[in-house]
């Protein structure tokens, strides 16, 4: 009644209003949709259809991701509780941390029941603590745990780089938790490449935020932003040196993302061996210039940083059905070293470098380098640089760079699968599988690395499934310069 006597206008329309929300019926001569009816078949449908979109529809990773972190931390809980643990290498680690703690400063010397430390000081200093946190290596139970929720972390930062690619269908961040070795890795062998793997995990993610916000940062910021990764990088590499295998595309992103401006890359990089030298100094010495401390000196960077140790073909996983004698060959090791950059170099040129990527030709982005080391020559649609396609790209670059070195390889013990499982299930997304042929490709690569000891037929089947993923890789080129989004509009 007030609103007839106030506004007749709209008490008017009102009849008009009530016919456009009201429901279809067979009055209007609309047809009314209704439910389907309660069903056993019906709701199975349902549930199989819900099955689905929680491994294919990208939404549903707001769901899957806390799930599969909680998961994670119950399995290592799990594991911890029911597997006894087996000795291998940590005891040696507490041995060899016990003779830092009494003031050893001579690598050589320090040495443990397995063998002489050949790691970098991130690794003493990490293992320091877990030196103190377990009362010597005496309360394995909660190292172990410590690893458990190291391993948990990792999932949860490994989800959050998976989840910045945007429409990428959750099934991948399953096979997170499907590695019978990995847990093996982690909470029952507590081994340093646990370490470095987060460290790895979390330069991507700082890379894909400096993409995904680009044109709201400021040039510094973009700097500060890749040096703040450069230094965790370098965190990562003092721990053990297999991190120098993503150190290809970590200055080649570096680059794009400083707006190919060199002289920034290159400050940007700096940090690496500066961060090196302050978490090496006690072994270093850089203050001293005397005959002992040179000698202390080289013995640590001889020892921590060794590129000429040798592996036994004993405890290869990738080469056994390689003989012996050409195992131990410098000519096979040259042939690994000539292979891993021909193909790093490959991928390099048509696919991290390509013009329908960096939106300008080869020759210019090399004569931009040279000629403009201070001048932001980057072109506006670097893809790189875009939010859809940086995190992509980023993780696609590492992703590779390493893999390609995985797979040259002179060796892998049974601990390296920490260096890559955690870029394996994207991996296979990226070469285009399904959640059927991705499930089968791991379950055989899985398979190769539970052989133990090695075979001819598990290191054959190991070797070409990486390779045969680096080539459907390459072979992806919609992966390379499409987005997720323009890619789900043309399937439908």
């Amino acid at each position: 009644v007030m609103l007839e006597k106030e506004q007749p206008g709209i008490a008017a329309s009102l009849p008009k209003l009530e016919n456009a929300v009201r429901p279809a019926t067979a009055e209007t001569g609309a047809p009314r949709r209704e439910l389907p009816p309660f069903t056993v078949q019906n709701v199975t449908l349902d549930l199989v259809h819900g099955a689905v979109a929680l491994l294919n529809e990208p939404a549903a990773a707001k769901v899957v991701v806390p799930v599969i972190v909680c998961l994670s931390s119950i399995i290592c809980k799990f594991i911890i509780g029911h597997v006894p643990y087996t000795e291998i290498d940590f005891s040696t680690y507490m041995q060899q941390v016990e003779l830092v703690n009494a003031g050893a400063l001579d690598y050589s010397l320090i040495v443990g029941d397995s063998g002489p430390i050949v790691y970098p000081a991130g690794f003493v200093q990490v293992y320091q603590f877990l030196y103190w946190l377990t009362d010597g290596g005496a309360d394995l139970k909660l190292a172990q745990l410590a690893f458990g929720y190291l391993f948990t972390a990792t999932v949860a930062v490994t989800c959050a780089v998976y989840t910045m690619l945007g429409l990428v269908p959750p099934w991948p961040l399953y096979l997170l938790l499907c590695s019978k070795r990995l847990y093996l890795i982690y909470v029952l062998r507590m081994f340093n490449d646990c370490f470095t793997t987060i460290g790895i995990a979390c330069v991507v993610l700082l890379l894909q935020q400096a993409a995904y916000w680009h044109k709201q940062l400021s040039p510094l910021l973009r700097v500060l932003v890749c040096a703040l990764a450069a230094d965790v990088f370098s965190m990562a590499l003092s721990v053990k040196m297999n991190v120098l295998l993503y150190l290809p595309a970590f200055i080649l992103v570096v680059y794009f993302l400083v707006g190919e401006r060199m002289l920034s890359c290159l400050a940007v990089v700096s940090v690496i061996p500066l961060v090196q030298v302050l978490i090496g100094w006690r072994f270093l010495l850089p203050l001293f210039w005397d005959e002992e401390a040179s000698y202390l000196r080289q013995m640590y960077l001889t020892r921590a940083f060794d590129f000429s140790r040798k592996f036994l073909h004993t405890w290869t996983v990738n080469w056994r059905f390689v003989p012996e004698d050409v195992f131990d060959s410098d000519k096979f090791a040259r042939s690994l070293l000539v292979g891993h950059v021909s193909v790093l170099l490959l991928f390099v040129a048509t696919r991290f470098v390509s013009p329908r990527l960096t939106k300008k030709p080869l020759t210019t982005l090399i004569k931009d380098a040279l000629l403009h080391p201070l001048t932001d020559t980057a072109a506006p649609g670097n893809l790189l640089l875009l939010p859809e396609m940086g995190p992509k790209l980023i993780l696609l670059i590492f992703s590779v760079t390493n893999l390609v070195g995985v797979l040259f390889a002179r060796s892998l013990h049974y601990q390296f699968l920490a260096w890559y499982m955690w870029l394996f299930p994207f991996i296979l997304h990226a070469a285009g599988c399904n959640f059927f042929t991705g499930g089968v490709i791991f379950a055989a690569h899985e398979w190769c690395w539970n052989v133990f000891p090695s075979t001819n037929e598990s290191s054959q089947l190991l070797v070409a499934i990486l390779a045969v993923i680096l080539l459907g890789v390459w072979y992806n080129t919609d992966y390379w310069y499409k987005s997720e989004g323009e890619k789900s509009s043309e399937i439908h």
